[in-house]
């Protein structure tokens, strides 16, 4: 099977600049004009919405349904460029989970690299823990700041980097296991014949060190290294999602701990990291990789989406987790009361709690909505809190950070409410905020029919 997977060049306002017969092939038809006329309204909001954030150079994800040859609408995951100013034209790459997910490819290769796909080295790795023998090193690797390749070099510098990275991999590695792509710039490895840690360190040493050199003598003076996590099974995991789990916070800790390096599991020096899904720091809040928060998304839109059957309720004590905020809340227009509530409560097993929250300043925001529907307010002393019922709600509540967004496109509209308060850990990064504003309008859509 051939992935479902699609590119078209478009301009601000959506029109088809540029499309292969694939595309029309796909939609059932022998041209369009402009994506308004197979994308229903609600999710044409959300698209629109996505790319007038962007700025010049700046990539995106967005799900969005979109009408095929059958009539259906079928969910697709795009990726957004914006091209540079001048141009204002958005490359598009997207692919339709809706029906990628009901055919099985049975190709193994990541087409791109050449190693094992993502579900190839996954299922591999599923079998080796099932019938682990002698047992076997795990290891999850990505690449340092690849982002700053994208947006200093371009995507093309960006795949060439993935590609040669993969074949140094592949060729260090040899015999000594199996290599997979499972990600944009994310490998696993499952060593299988590496049964001494005198042995994987040869195995981690020549492939940082050989990375790393190779980028530093060439002429544009890439610094291209990499990090990595690696756990022994079956010794310190009973399971394949706990020793995943427990490999990519070993791969975070590789990071935390400055790059260009691997850690491989070592229970005298690890053992406060061991959970399930948190690392937990010294104020005892919960810190998840990007790669981690990337996943829950995607697993919400997955259940969201194209199943249906997610708990509203769970899906947000999960985004309360990952994204380090204490409290989560919904509110329809007309009442001042949250409809949906979680926060962080240290009291309780699991450490959250429903709850219900009043929000009397929410008519005072008024039109100080921005172009994504979003009222933001980030304080310290709460002098520069411009609204007065705001001002005051946050300083009695002891409030630093506040995100709302106006839901229009919902059954009943009304805003979804991320808040910190003073003594949390850490504030929101514009990368979260992206998240929360992308979860938001999931949300919208999913409250569009419940």
């Amino acid at each position: 099977m051939s992935e479902k997977n699609y590119q078209l060049l478009l301009d601000h306002n959506l029109y088809i600049l540029k499309a292969d017969d694939a595309f029309y092939e796909y939609i059932g038809q022998n041209r369009l004009l402009s994506l308004d006329d197979i994308i229903p309204p609600q999710d044409l909001l959300l698209l629109k919405n996505t790319l007038f954030a962007l700025n010049p150079g700046e990539g995106n994800l967005c799900c969005f349904r979109m009408r095929v040859a059958s009539g259906k609408l079928n969910w697709n995951a795009a990726n957004l460029q914006k091209e540079d100013e001048d141009s204002g034209q958005i490359r598009m790459e997207f692919e339709d989970i809706q029906s990628f997910r009901k055919v099985k490819d049975s190709s193994v290769f990541d087409p791109m690299t050449g190693l094992y796909n993502k579900q190839a080295i996954t299922d591999y790795a599923h079998e080796m823990v099932e019938h682990p023998g002698r047992g076997f090193y795990f290891s999850l690797l990505d690449i340092d700041h690849f982002k700053r390749v994208n947006d200093t070099l371009g995507h093309k510098k960006g795949d060439e980097v993935i590609i040669d990275v993969a074949h140094m991999i592949r060729d260090i590695v040899g015999g000594n296991g199996r290599v997979g792509r499972i990600g944009g710039d994310e490998f696993m490895l499952v060593l299988d014949q590496i049964h001494e840690k005198s042995a994987l360190r040869v195995v981690m040493n020549e492939l940082r060190e050989s990375i790393e050199q190779k980028y530093a003598a060439m002429e544009d003076a890439l610094h291209i290294t990499i990090s990595v996590g690696v756990t022994l099974y079956p010794d310190y995991s009973d399971d394949y999602e706990e020793l995943f789990t427990l490999t990519d916070k070993l791969l975070y800790r590789a990071k935390e701990k400055g790059r260009n390096r691997y850690i491989i599991y070592t229970p005298e020096v690890h053992a406060q990291i061991r959970g399930k899904g948190e690392v937990v720091s010294q104020q005892s809040k919960v810190i998840y990789t990007e790669k981690m928060k990337n996943r829950l998304i995607m697993d919400l839109m997955d259940h969201f989406l194209l199943t249906d059957n997610t708990n509203i309720h769970v899906a947000m004590r999960n985004i309360v987790m990952a994204y380090n905020l204490d409290e989560l809340h919904v509110v329809y227009d007309g009442n001042e009361t949250s409809h949906y509530g979680v926060r962080q409560d240290p009291n309780t097993e699991e450490k959250m709690s429903l709850t219900s929250r009043a929000f009397p300043f929410l008519n005072a925001i008024g039109d100080l909505y921005n172009e994504n529907d979003l009222f933001l307010q980030i304080t310290e002393d709460y002098t520069d809190v411009k609204v007065e019922a705001v001002r005051d709600y946050m300083q009695s509540n002891q409030l630093r950070f506040m995100m709302v967004y106006r839901m229009k496109e919902s059954r009943t509209p009304g805003q979804v409410i991320y808040m910190n308060a003073i003594n949390s850990a850490c504030r929101p990064s514009e990368s979260d905020m992206s998240d929360l504003l992308y979860f938001a309008r999931m949300m919208e859509l999913i409250l569009k029919t419940r």
